[in-house]
């Protein structure tokens, strides 16, 4: 589901796939991340009966599962170096980002539960500036663009990491500086390198979150997120109109992911 800023489009919400090239063998095979989608789904489907508030838990509980098991993946198979992501950093956040729409419809409730009437507005003016600056845009012009995220707070930092979309909980760095060089010069330079089974667990749980709202009929086309958490924001009945299998969210669609897998996925719009 996301954009990596220099590589390519990884895991799509059908299935789990094997998305990054190990440096050797490692337990979470491509029939152990298919049984972890498959048990996300199982889990999770039930939820969406229970309405938007249903969707925001499904979403709140694939958060929490996908830190886990990236948890048990370092202590199971330690990174060579430890993990370099932390506060104030925010070079990986000038990509682009995909998410699902519940992601978006917890992201947006959170939002709402946490920042005043005044600040949600401003947040929102910042959400509007930033999907005007990149929709359409494909993974190399938005790094290029170097348009930052607009959930970044006055330090840099993530504003919304306990309501993050599963893609940024996904990208754990071991070189910082190998971050900050690649978002200074994206065509130049390669993506840092990072923990690839905590990526394919945390992947593999937002194929199965998909996959459970697909199951019920439900839209689960991967949206860029600025221009999906600003129809959120802009729209308080936008979880309503998506459980209604209304195509609240179709602008937001990305048309590189699009491109690159033939169109929507089935189950509504």
């Amino acid at each position: 589901m996301e954009e990596r800023p220099g590589g390519h489009v990884t895991g799509d919400a059908e299935a789990p796939r094997r998305s990054l090239p190990l440096a050797q063998p490692t337990r979470y095979t491509p029939a152990v991340l298919e049984g972890i989608a498959d048990g996300e789904r199982a889990a999770l489907g039930p939820l969406f009966r229970r309405g938007e508030a249903g969707a925001i838990e499904a979403t709140a509980q694939a958060l929490g599962r996908a830190e886990a098991l990236a948890a048990a993946a370092r202590e199971a198979e330690p990174p060579e170096t430890p993990l370099a992501c932390g506060p104030r950093c925010p070079s990986c956040c000038l990509s682009k980002v995909l998410v699902l729409a519940p992601e978006v419809l917890r992201l947006a409730a959170w939002l709402r539960s946490t920042r005043t009437p005044e600040e949600l507005s401003a947040l929102l003016e910042r959400v509007r500036a930033a999907d005007a600056e990149t929709r359409g845009l494909s993974r190399l012009a938005r790094a290029q663009r170097g348009v930052p995220c607009p959930l970044l707070d006055a330090e840099g930092s993530c504003s919304v990491h306990p309501a993050r979309p599963l893609v940024c909980a996904s990208w754990t760095s071991l070189d910082v500086g190998a971050c900050q060089r690649h978002a200074a010069e994206p065509f130049g330079e390669p993506a840092a390198p990072l923990h690839a089974p905590g990526y394919e667990v945390t992947n593999a749980v937002m194929a199965g979150l998909g996959w459970a709202a697909r199951e019920q009929g439900l839209d689960a086309t991967p949206l860029e997120l600025n221009a999906a958490l600003r129809i959120a924001l802009e729209r308080p009945g936008a979880g309503e109109r998506w459980l209604r299998r209304l195509p609240v969210f179709s602008t937001a669609r990305d048309p590189e992911w699009l491109a690159a897998h033939g169109g929507p996925s089935e189950g509504g719009g």
